[in-house]
């Protein structure tokens, strides 16, 4: 038997665990990071950047997808101390305040190539992770994964990549899974196109903030004598996927200290030379192993398939070195992330610059769930570090709450059988 009370006077909301969210922020001063990074809106403006910020990021945690979906949520936000909630067309209106103009250069091939940089908001990304200590300044073993990840769309301004889809094809860094910097660029823009200023702007943000990447790993896509040149003498150890050629090939295949190593359950033969690459001589650690067809190379004049990786790093053994490297797997599973959890597959603007904006915002809102999901889960035995956001969005977002007035101050009291009270006093 089901029971229908309605009552339209009493101020119950789905989503009473955003109110221990929102607990956390204020605790850590984020509304005042975000507005002093971004600065004032015009004086008779009713809502500050950090209203939208924090608005769109309980969106998203409470399974949203788009700021239309403010309606379903905005019962649950308007009681929250220091938070105004701007409707749907405000919170776009907003993210267009905050675009900047794009840069478009003309290659040698005569390809109009759209890149948009958005310093201001790059800054914010990097001073929430240190704020929150998902960063820390000064620490010496970071790594720094870098890559572009292509987003099929059909925007007004999007173009035609060799993925054979419509898109944009953003820059992304990060480091330990955690987004640094972004800068989108259109579709039909290669990725080695000024990549070495996309790397100068990645390690000169780190380094105003304190950060000073020890490692840095790349895919084929970053081979660039430029790139490679620039890192060695930033005295990053850097790790690059080398592109295979005739030459590198042939050289490898003449080596005679090849050995055996185990990774996982797969057997490699590995071995390393010296390549010279630019104007500098770097080693190469190639591995190997027999390719199904048993088809003999005819620049090898053997049956294997080969992979390279491009470092200065002369202390580390092969296998190492490999193992490394191969983690940069986990490093892309960010984008796993960033599309299907942090919705950046459904960019809500017709144009580069304005997505460019929504892109990095959903990169904060990851920030920030990065550090509460390990805050909530020193408290909730059901949350662990490791957990998506949906896990997040049904364990603990989730939860009838009711607010009611208690000498003389607002209350939020919520239904759960599971005590809270180490997060409600802040014990975690």
């Amino acid at each position: 038997m089901i029971k229908t009370i309605f009552d339209s006077n009493s101020k119950y909301t789905p989503f009473g665990g955003l109110h221990l969210i929102h607990q956390q922020i204020l605790a850590k001063n984020i509304p005042q990071l975000i507005n002093n990074t971004l600065g004032s809106r015009a004086c008779n403006a009713r809502y500050s950047y950090s209203d939208l910020i924090l608005t769109l990021a309980y969106i998203v945690f409470c399974g949203g997808e788009c700021a239309e979906d403010i309606w379903h949520v905005k019962d649950a936000l308007k009681y929250m101390k220091g938070l105004k909630t701007p409707s749907s067309d405000t919170l776009l209106g907003m993210q267009k305040e905050l675009s900047t103009e794009s840069e478009e250069i003309i290659s040698e091939r005569g390809v109009n190539n759209k890149i948009n940089v958005n310093d201001p908001l790059n800054h914010l990304l990097v001073r929430t992770s240190t704020r929150l200590r998902v960063l820390i300044p000064g620490d010496k073993d970071y790594c720094l994964d870098f890559d572009h990840q292509f987003i099929p769309n059909e925007k007004y301004d999007s173009t035609y990549s060799y993925k054979h889809k419509r898109g944009y094809f953003p820059a992304v860094a990060s480091i330990n899974n955690t987004p640094v910097y972004i800068e989108n660029r259109n579709g039909n823009c290669s990725v080695k196109f000024q990549q070495l200023d996309t790397i100068r702007r990645v390690i000169s943000l780190l380094a105003s903030h304190g950060i000073k990447p020890a490692y840095a790993r790349m895919d084929c896509g970053s081979y660039i004598k430029d790139v490679c040149q620039y890192l060695d003498q930033e005295k990053i150890t850097f790790y690059i996927r080398a592109e295979q050629s005739d030459s590198l090939l042939y050289n490898v295949s003449l080596s005679q200290d090849w050995k055996k190593i185990e990774i996982g359950v797969n057997s490699y033969q590995t071995c390393s030379i010296e390549h010279s690459f630019g104007e500098n001589t770097f080693r190469v650690v190639a591995y190997r192993w027999l390719n199904e067809s048993r088809q003999t190379n005819i620049l090898s004049n053997d049956a294997y398939h080969y992979l390279f990786i491009l470092t200065n790093d002369r202390e580390r053994d092969e296998k190492t070195i490999i193992e490394f490297y191969n983690q940069r797997g986990n490093a892309e599973r960010l984008f796993d992330i960033q599309n299907n959890d942090f919705n950046w597959k459904r960019m809500p603007f017709s144009f580069l610059e304005q997505n460019t904006v929504y892109l990095i915002i959903m990169a904060i809102c990851h920030v920030l769930y990065q550090w509460l999901i390990v805050v909530f889960s020193k408290c909730c035995h059901w949350l662990k570090p490791t957990h998506r956001l949906k896990k997040f969005t049904f364990g603990l977002v989730c939860m009838v709450g009711k607010v009611i007035r208690s000498g003389r101050r607002q209350v939020v009291k919520l239904f759960t059988p599971v005590n809270l009270y180490p997060l409600v006093f802040n014990s975690c």
